[in-house]
């Protein structure tokens, strides 16, 4: 049952509290996260390294390009770690107010949305970065050199990434609205033709310019919304 001894300044100062806990725990993780930037950014480079043609290679043109892409991946590497912990706090600041069942219906949201947005950051990685920079790379000749800047590589694949890691969120929310009651159970079957038509042209905007990395991109677009069918009914 829910505990209401709590007066409005415990729970403002139970939040300062908790805040300043994130807050310090994502300062450390920042710092560690920049000495081991390193590797973290030859991991995030790979792709790119592997789609270059021999011998190009990626460069930069302002002074403190370098020094930021370095400090942008260790922001966001740190942001990625203290993410267990600011939901574990948001958990604990949440719990004397949650019936037993909300409980359980949190404990599910959080681990579900944590595992898909985990599923759809790798997918990102390991099978569209790849593909665009295969394609956008590939018109790389001997009187067109390939030069990929350093800045821009590093937007895109963090975009990549995150996006990828959004998207894989669909099912779970489609499945929420469902059980919300917002919408019909049949909502999403019904309007799967608009639905296949949406995801096509999404595929044919990340990769213009080939129709069978198009389709390579559609197929795993596409059963991520058949399973947010099945689970929205």
């Amino acid at each position: 049952m829910r505990e209401n001894r709590y007066t409005l300044q415990d729970h403002l100062a139970e939040l300062r509290k908790r805040l300043i806990r994130c807050g310090l725990f994502f300062a450390a993780a920042f710092v560690l996260c920049y000495a081991f930037s390193a590797p973290m950014v030859s991991f995030l480079f790979y792709p790119v390294k592997q789609a270059l043609p021999q011998g190009s290679t990626m460069v930069f043109t302002a002074l403190l390009e370098g020094f930021m892409a370095y400090l942008k991946v260790a922001f966001w590497a740190a942001v990625v770690v203290t993410a267990p912990v600011i939901i574990y706090q948001a958990w604990k600041f949440l719990l004397p107010a949650l019936y037993e069942n909300e409980k359980k219906v949190l404990k599910k949201v959080i681990f579900w949305g944590a595992g898909l947005f985990a599923a759809g950051a790798v997918f990102g990685y390991w099978m569209v970065i790849p593909l665009i920079l295969s394609i956008s790379l590939g018109y790389a000749s001997e009187s067109l050199q390939a030069l990929p800047r350093l800045q821009n590589y590093l937007v895109f694949s963090l975009k990549s990434i995150f996006m990828f890691g959004i998207i894989f969120e669909v099912p779970f929310v489609m499945a929420g609205i469902s059980r919300a009651g917002l919408i019909q159970r049949d909502y999403f079957k019904q309007h799967r033709k608009a639905a296949y038509i949406g995801i096509f042209i999404l595929s044919a905007v990340l990769v213009p310019s080939d129709l069978f990395s198009q389709v390579l991109l559609f197929f795993p677009l596409l059963l991520v919304y058949e399973a947010g069918v099945l689970l929205s009914r």
